[in-house]
């Protein structure tokens, strides 16, 4: 096999994985002037129609991604010239993806919008639009696309998820969670998703206690927390009613009935409050069922 045969088959196995997304800058600034040569020389020796229009739509993917604007430019007029509504092997769904990668690349949310309707289709390219601006967008641009999309997909569950997860990496656990309550409205036998959501409330207690600040009301804090730690608890609960085996939910609940510290701040405030006092029976209630769930489970922390 000649090295351009090589070379070619690299380039379109390359283009056909999407591995390229991943690749760090040198990476695809190197891709990207490799990419650009090889056409130069081997445009015109193609067999197959589908495998230049591949190594075309890499070579646009390469610009945009590098910021070479008008090379980027320019390959999306050649490939539109080329094979727009011309070629059997191509579907037009792809050319305008292209289309739609450009013009947000350029901030063009008009023309954007223009190509992007309710027709199953184009939901699925919009889909796709949104998943190749994750390489190239800040976390919020990213977080703006996800939710145009479920503007018009509002029943997407991977999308609901994805976008708990970016939330959840910017630290904004209240938006993460309401993202995965709209998905256990939809699918409410999902445990995995139950457990997320006790997860994200945990993780949202330990962002909220500053119980130890001097210009806190105390009681009215721990009050609040104390609540935040009721839907850890109760959606742990959810998740193991579903799934009594699913052991990260049963480490879930361990943790939260292990925080002695906080417990004994509202032990302190306790009084006649009964909502408190419910709260740590039931706390006290869960301690030996937890152990023996353990033991059963062979859990080991």
């Amino acid at each position: 096999m000649s090295d351009t045969s090589l070379t070619k088959k690299k380039l379109l196995q390359i283009a056909s994985s999407g591995k390229f997304v991943n690749f760090t800058p040198e990476q695809l600034s190197d891709l990207y002037e490799e990419v650009k040569e090889f056409l130069i020389v081997n445009h015109s020796q193609f067999d197959s129609s589908i495998e230049l229009f591949n190594i075309y739509e890499l070579q646009f993917y390469l610009s945009v991604l590098t910021l070479h604007d008008i090379e980027a430019k320019n390959v999306l007029d050649k490939i539109t010239d080329q094979f727009e509504s011309k070629s059997k092997d191509v579907s037009s769904q792809r050319v305008k993806l292209l289309k739609s990668i450009y013009y947000e690349s350029q901030g063009d949310a008009n023309n954007q919008s223009k190509l992007l309707t309710e027709d199953p289709n184009e939901l699925q390219l919009s889909r796709r639009l949104v998943t190749m601006s994750k390489s190239r967008d800040t976390p919020g641009k990213y977080i703006n696309n996800l939710i145009y999309y479920l503007n018009l997909q509002p029943s997407d569950l991977q999308t609901w998820n994805e976008l708990s997860e970016e939330y959840k990496k910017l630290g904004e656990y209240k938006k993460a969670i309401f993202c995965l309550k709209e998905i256990v409205l939809q699918d409410p036998l999902n445990y995995l998703i139950f457990y997320k959501i006790g997860l994200l409330n945990y993780y949202l207690f330990l962002q909220t206690d500053d119980t130890s600040s001097p210009k806190k009301d105390k009681k009215d804090k721990l009050l609040e927390l104390m609540n935040i730690l009721i839907n850890a608890r109760d959606n742990y609960l959810y998740s193991i009613e579903i799934n009594d085996k699913f052991v990260k939910s049963w480490v879930g609940l361990k943790a939260l009935v292990d925080l002695t510290f906080f417990y004994d701040k509202l032990v302190k405030i306790n009084q006649s409050s009964k909502e408190i006092q419910q709260f740590l029976d039931t706390n006290d209630k869960l301690k030996p069922i937890i152990e023996k769930k353990f033991i059963e489970l062979d859990i080991k922390l």
